[in-house]
């Protein structure tokens, strides 16, 4: 009995000694490690669980070097935006000294608190799943809120909001990022409207089981070739090269976020005529 069990060892060794083998002695690199170790039943599951463990591996280094091109990107972008209006108020402030130049250097101060808030969302976008809670929202009051927070931006220029919502429409949302998605919306829409139009439209109302919130602007609209790609990251399009002060990353994080969020987001947009923004909560 015991000389069987001493076989048995020694063919399990026999069969298993390329196993052996890499477990005593340090790897030099991956494919020293995935190597051939044998056929046995043990070093093929064994050398299967290594590969996929590097695949795995591989997938996360991939994730996390797109994840920090990405961020990479936005900062060069963000940066040289943050450049102009710094530079344009030291000019201001070198030149001028009178009171009739506040307001200029009030504009610029406020250019660079939205690039700030910009950046701050995209720092807590990556940990979205902890930075988020959905309650019940009421929609006028946070739309009059947004309005507000944005009012300089709006006399600056030149475009007014009218807002038709009723009192009693209220939606599950979160409240500080559903703020930052208007709040991208209308962005666009002043841009993009206040050299043609002075006015932008809020309008909310009940649609079956859904809320939908529209946010419609009579500017000048978006190229066929850039609809389908307006949520692209980076993505900047005919309109952002021509007015300028755009990092395609606004509407691309308001994008993702309702996603995240559970609401669809779409446009409609005909050029010369004007967008239309649709926030759609279940």
């Amino acid at each position: 009995m015991f000389f069987i069990l001493f076989l048995f060892l020694v063919y399990k060794y026999f069969i298993n000694r390329e196993l052996y083998k890499k477990l005593s002695s340090e790897p030099k690199d991956m494919d020293e490690v995935l190597s051939y170790l044998g056929d046995s039943p043990l070093t093929m599951k064994v050398s299967s669980l290594l590969k996929k463990q590097y695949m795995l591996y591989q997938e996360s280094i991939e994730i996390y070097k797109d994840k920090q091109k990405e961020h990479l990107t936005f900062i060069n972008q963000w940066v040289h935006q943050m450049k102009t209006p710094l530079s344009v108020i030291n000019l201001i402030v070198q030149e001028n000294e009178q009171e009739t130049y506040m307001d200029s250097i009030k504009n610029e101060l406020e250019k660079l608190d939205m690039g700030l808030d910009m950046a701050l969302y995209m720092a807590r976008f990556d940990t979205f799943t902890h930075d988020f809670h959905v309650d019940k929202v009421k929609l006028k009051p946070l739309i009059k809120q947004v309005i507000n927070n944005m009012r300089r931006y709006f006399i600056v220029n030149n475009v007014f909001p009218e807002v038709d919502i009723d009192e009693d429409i209220m939606v599950f949302s979160d409240i500080k990022w559903l703020v930052f998605i208007v709040e991208q919306v209308i962005i666009n829409a002043i841009k993009y409207s206040c050299m043609k139009s002075n006015k932008i439209y809020i309008k909310s109302y009940k649609e079956k089981n859904k809320v939908k919130l529209s946010i419609i602007d009579n500017g000048v609209g978006i190229p066929k070739k850039d609809i389908k790609r307006v949520f692209d990251q980076f993505y900047t399009g005919e309109n952002g090269r021509k007015f300028g002060e755009s990092t395609g990353m606004g509407l691309y994080i308001a994008g993702e976020v309702c996603k995240e969020l559970s609401h669809d987001i779409e446009i409609e947009s005909e050029e010369g005529t004007g967008t239309t923004v649709n926030i759609i909560f279940d």
